[in-house]
């Protein structure tokens, strides 16, 4: 992964678009830390709280608080921006899109449980539609060159000739699926974290170098053709008591694997790249009939991309000077 290269001789536009990261930058930190956005939150916690059961027998263990975020930041972001110049029509978009006099503001809502994804609040995962930054093929290994991130995103509106200009605000909380829920407020774990994602026209900036891998991947099925059948290879628990080299062993033993496919290792997962068909095929766990078992799937791309936010730490306007591309604020209201 690759930080901000100040050393690059920049366009206007990428000049432009830097100031306009930094200036949009600074007015959401302002509406996520205002008292009465706070205010709000503590009376999602509220709410949230008093209406556990309800919530858990609807939502589950997860995402109580994420339709609730979602829509405080919007109304936030309607009343700050009164002056929106249109409705900005695309279907590729985040969650939050506005046309403002300038930009084309995209700005995503993630809620974070620290209880079981605590190292999703260092770390930014983002879908095809969710930003415009083209990225390097990631995963490769050995001769596999590795998979394309998507970019669903345009970096400049064409009918209106503006950035479109991609963040990311998350929002920390702590849920143990038994009635104990309370947003993260304390100097461990951040409660809110807004970051700064780079336009496309920036990705020389960062080498084309930000992404690191996928949450979770689209497959093949028998349904695209003999060739991608799922291979079936053992249950869960077998499979994952063996170290790699037994793993391949054991595929070996299941599946007529050809000679000139070649090994890939990754964590969590080895598989196979057949070359001449330019295909990776990950052992993937599945779900059947109530049992986990392991399959060799074709893989036709990765889904959610991710990265470690950190690399948008140090970021730099058009006069190379520095401002903060990925805040984290704590304790962010008094008990």
């Amino acid at each position: 992964m690759s930080k901000q290269n100040i050393d690059i001789a920049r366009t206007t536009t990428q000049n432009k678009i830097l100031d306009l990261e930094q200036k949009y930058m600074k007015i959401i930190e302002d509406i996520v830390t205002s008292k009465v956005f706070l205010s709000d939150l503590k009376n999602i916690e509220s709410e949230t709280q008093e209406y556990y059961e309800i919530l858990q027998e609807v939502w589950g263990k997860k995402n109580k608080i994420k339709e609730a975020s979602e829509r405080l930041l919007r109304h936030h972001m309607y009343t700050t921006f009164r002056d929106a110049e249109n409705f900005y029509p695309s279907p590729v978009s985040c969650d939050i899109a506005l046309e403002l006099d300038d930009v084309i503001l995209n700005i995503d809502v993630k809620t974070i449980d620290k209880v079981g994804n605590r190292g999703e609040l260092n770390s930014i995962q983002l879908e095809h539609n969710q930003t415009s930054f083209k990225n390097k093929f990631v995963e490769g290994s050995g001769s596999f060159p590795g998979l394309r991130v998507k970019a669903n995103l345009q970096s400049i509106d064409p009918r209106t000739n503006k950035p479109l200009l991609t963040y990311l605000v998350k929002i920390g909380y702590s849920d143990d699926g038994h009635g104990i829920f309370k947003l993260i407020n304390d100097n461990n774990y951040p409660s809110i974290v807004v970051t700064c994602l780079p336009n496309g026209q920036l990705s020389n900036l960062f080498d084309n170098n930000l992404f690191l891998n996928f949450k979770d991947y689209v497959y093949y099925d028998e349904h695209d053709g003999e060739y991608y059948k799922p291979k079936y290879i053992s249950s869960k628990a077998e499979f994952n008591s063996l170290n790699d080299n037994d793993k391949f062993v054991l595929i070996n033993q299941k599946v007529d694997i050809p000679s000139d496919w070649e090994k890939v290792i990754k964590p969590n997962k080895v598989g196979y790249y057949d070359k001449q068909k330019n295909i990776i095929w990950y052992s993937v766990p599945k779900k059947k009939n109530n049992h986990w078992e392991i399959f060799l799937l074709a893989v036709k791309y990765g889904n959610t991309a991710r990265f470690d936010a950190t690399s948008l730490e140090e970021r730099y306007n058009s006069n190379s000077e520095y401002w903060c591309g990925d805040h984290k604020f704590y304790k962010v209201y008094d008990n």
